[in-house]
């Protein structure tokens, strides 16, 4: 499983890539100066439609390898109860690591896409390996706010296709904070999270 995990996330990366390259040769504009180096903190709610809901802390990072690539990773703790009287609760972690390209499609929208192996540890289930692929649109909407939003897939556990989205607002040239959400075929997750910028 975690053979398979790599090879499907590297020949997502390799296809984001190749996609980014095509896109920037053909875009007027050389770079957005969208941060791609920090790190954030936030809490996150988990809505299962056939579980439990869970709430969900998070802290995650990402550098920025050059002008395009860069990579990430995080770490949650999650707990959470189901509604039926005398169900077990639900306990673990999950940690995630992996990598995204960037690209300007024009002056204040950047392509971008990442690719993340994810390990999942909790109380009910033996350790799950998977892996979740991302892209969209990175926006400058204003001086002080972008908006994302995207497609997502992510095999863990079982299958699953969604959207996501997320708006962040610039206080200052360090520090943000933000709200996400997404929606996928058995999961609904919304979240808020504050980011500092280096």
């Amino acid at each position: 499983m975690l053979k398979k995990t790599l090879i499907a996330s590297a020949i997502a990366a390799g296809t984001l890539a190749s996609l980014g390259a095509q896109a920037q040769s053909t875009s007027p504009v050389r770079d957005n100066g969208f941060s791609y180096t920090y790190g954030q903190f936030g809490y996150d709610r988990w809505d299962y439609d056939h579980g439990p809901d869970v709430d969900v802390i998070t802290g995650e990072g990402s550098f920025a390898l050059d002008e395009h690539l860069f990579l990430r990773g995080g770490l949650s703790f999650y707990d959470g109860d189901y509604d039926s009287p005398g169900s077990d609760d639900v306990d673990g972690n999950r940690l995630y690591v992996g990598a995204g390209f960037h690209t300007p499609l024009q002056r204040g929208l950047d392509l971008v896409g990442t690719a993340d192996v994810i390990r999942d540890d909790n109380d009910f289930n033996d350790d799950e390996w998977g892996f979740a692929l991302r892209g969209g649109l990175r926006h400058q909407t204003t001086d002080n706010l972008q908006l994302s939003g995207g497609v997502l897939y992510e095999d863990l556990y079982d299958d699953n296709f969604g959207l996501y989205g997320q708006g962040l607002v610039q206080l200052n040239r360090a520090w943000d904070v933000g709200a996400r959400v997404s929606f996928t075929d058995d999961t609904d997750t919304i979240g808020l999270f504050g980011r500092y910028n280096f």
